[in-house]
This record gives C-alpha cells, sequence and structure tokens, in this order.
C-alpha cells in the first residue's frame, strides 16, 4: 500500500478522534460553567412560562443524553481490543470528576443523583451502539 493510500485510510478515523474530542470538551466546559439555569429566573417557552419542575426535567434529561451521546460516540471510534471499555470507564470517571469540579464553580454543586444520571445515559448509549462496541475495529491503528 502506497503512503496516500495508507494516509487516506487514516482519515476517517482521525475525524472520529476529532469529533469525540470536540464533544469532551464541549461537555467539560458546559458542565463547569457558572450555571446557566438559574432556578430563581422565569423561563418562557412558546409563550408559556415554564415550571421549575420542567426546567429540572430538562436539565437532567440533557444530562442523561449527553452521556449516551458519549458513549455513541466512543463505540463509534471502533477502538481495537479492551481499550474502548478503557475509554467508557474514561466517561463514568467524567462524570463524577465534572461533579465533583462544580463544587468549585459559583452557582454550581456537585450532585450524586447527576452522577447516577450520568451512567443511565451511558448504559442507554451502550445498548444504542452495541453493534458497534461487540463488532471488529474497521481501520487499522
Amino acid at each position: 500500500m502506497e503512503v496516500s493510500e495508507k494516509r487516506a485510510a487514516r482519515q476517517p478515523v482521525r475525524g472520529r478522534w476529532f469529533v469525540w474530542f470536540a464533544f469532551l470538551i464541549l461537555w467539560s466546559v458546559a458542565l463547569l460553567m457558572p450555571n446557566p439555569i438559574d432556578p430563581f429566573n422565569r423561563y418562557v417557552l412558546g409563550g408559556r412560562e415554564l415550571s421549575h419542575e420542567i426546567t429540572f426535567l430538562m436539565a437532567k434529561s440533557l444530562h442523561v443524553c449527553a452521556y449516551a451521546a458519549a458513549a455513541i460516540l466512543t463505540g463509534w471510534l471502533r477502538v481495537p481490543g479492551p481499550r474502548r471499555w478503557w475509554l467508557l470507564a474514561f466517561w463514568s470517571f467524567h462524570a463524577a470528576a465534572t461533579e465533583v469540579g462544580q463544587l468549585f464553580v459559583p452557582g454550581r454543586t456537585g450532585s450524586i443523583r447527576d452522577v447516577a444520571l450520568d451512567h443511565l445515559g451511558l448504559l442507554i448509549g451502550l445498548a444504542i451502539s452495541w453493534r458497534w462496541w461487540r463488532s471488529k475495529p474497521e481501520e487499522k491503528w
């Protein structure tokens, strides 16, 4: 295989890693910013004021969806062998570490409930992308 063919074969892998790292950075920054949802403000959607319960539900659903996306993106990387499971363990650690980090951010609090929701998201994402997790990688690393 020529050098240019090898380089072309690595492009999809690099693109996947770029997307994975971009998601990691954006989600980490979002979690460690001062609280974007102020519980004392009123939020309006479609001309109707949202209740505190709806706002809370939306925020917690975002946690679940984001970590499901993290598991899906990790499966999409198609990393060979047990390294893919180490990446999933990394997201588990990330869930706990960002909650601890939130203890030092004004307007944020760390929550064991959020860590549990994050892990629920990881399980959902793992279930959705199970075929990627069980199959062999497409490209050589």
